[in-house]
């Protein structure tokens, strides 16, 4: 998508310019993770115009590969942010995004065999299944294609109510997802509300510890993994991660945050925990780089998360410093 952005935190009404760049959930995770070093590609289609191009050329800036990217169509879908302040909080107005060329898309245009081979892991988002009926099949067979070839499933549940007509609607869908999902983002309120399970415990943490060793046995899903945010004002929160495998539930330091961007810092974590995974790291240092490659997601202009390995390990270690010389 392209992300347009009234500047100095002004509402739209309040401004006659307005600062682009493109973005998605995709994107964030495969950027981040091509920082981490790893090989990332897109599978999506962008419109074949200088908007397509410019997306292309933003896109290769972040080490992502273009090669499972196809193009036709002619519009790319967009949304307007107002960043908030204090008590004020960001707004996000989507457009064209039904009309766009990855929207429209069709399984047959995409060059399935080449996009499979020699991939180890492919990550999807639940907006595809809410977007349209379409995009909904699309993700659905693909995801099903990818693991009848023993690629690893990532799945972010990222419900989004203004997408779907209720969790009724989007229950069926999800629990079609999970059972081909090797490793799940997700929370407490996702398992109560998008699966109707049910707990008694009020405090999230014993939620967590009862409801999601649970949603994985009962899917099969190797790693589930979420946070716990409190927001204080738009810019001053705390975070936490947390990381279940079977039975154990593993727990990160939670952290105090001040946010110059939001949107884009729940896939940084994501893509800490891709990354422990990818890279056979233990449970809780996997649990621990994710928090902190989310909290520096949170630090970074955009909504593509850019940090090093190197930086979240310093972030880790407590290695704050004025300016590095």
């Amino acid at each position: 998508m392209m992300r347009l952005e009234a500047p100095n935190f002004r509402k739209l009404d309040q401004t006659h310019s307005l600062d682009f760049s493109f973005s998605g959930t995709g994107v964030n995770v495969l950027s981040a993770l091509s920082h981490f070093g790893h090989q990332t590609s897109l599978i999506t289609k962008l419109p074949n115009n200088s908007i397509g191009q410019a997306a292309a050329a933003y896109l290769r800036t972040l080490g992502i590969s273009l090669s499972s990217v196809v193009y036709g169509g002619d519009y790319l879908g967009m949304y307007f942010l107002e960043r908030g302040f204090g008590p004020r909080p960001s707004k996000v107005t989507y457009t064209n995004r039904l009309e766009s060329s990855f929207c429209q898309s069709n399984l047959e245009e995409y060059p399935l065999e080449s996009i499979f081979d020699g991939a180890s892991l492919i990550h999807f988002c639940g907006i595809s299944l809410a977007v349209s009926e379409q995009t909904r099949k699309l993700t659905l067979e693909v995801a099903k294609r990818a693991k009848e070839r023993g690629i690893m499933i990532s799945f972010d549940c990222n419900y989004r109510s203004t997408l779907w007509k209720g969790y009724e609607e989007a229950r069926p869908v999800y629990k079609k997802m999970l059972e081909l999902s090797d490793i799940c983002f997700m929370t407490e309120k996702d398992a109560i509300y998008l699966l109707d399970m049910h707990t008694t415990p009020t405090s999230r943490e014993s939620q967590i510890e009862d409801l999601l060793p649970a949603v994985a046995k009962t899917y099969g899903i190797a790693t589930i993994a979420g946070t716990i945010r409190t927001i204080h004002s738009t810019d001053s929160q705390s975070i936490q991660g947390f990381l279940v495998e079977g039975e154990k539930v593993t727990y990160s330091s939670a952290y105090p945050l001040q946010v110059l961007d939001r949107i884009g810092g729940g896939d940084g974590f994501s893509s800490g925990v891709l990354h422990g995974v990818l890279s056979g790291l233990g449970s809780q240092e996997t649990v621990d780089f994710a928090i902190g490659s989310g909290i520096l997601a949170h630090t970074t202009y955009g909504d593509s998360p850019i940090s090093a390995i190197e930086d979240v390990r310093s972030f880790l270690n407590h290695q704050i410093s004025d300016v590095v010389r």
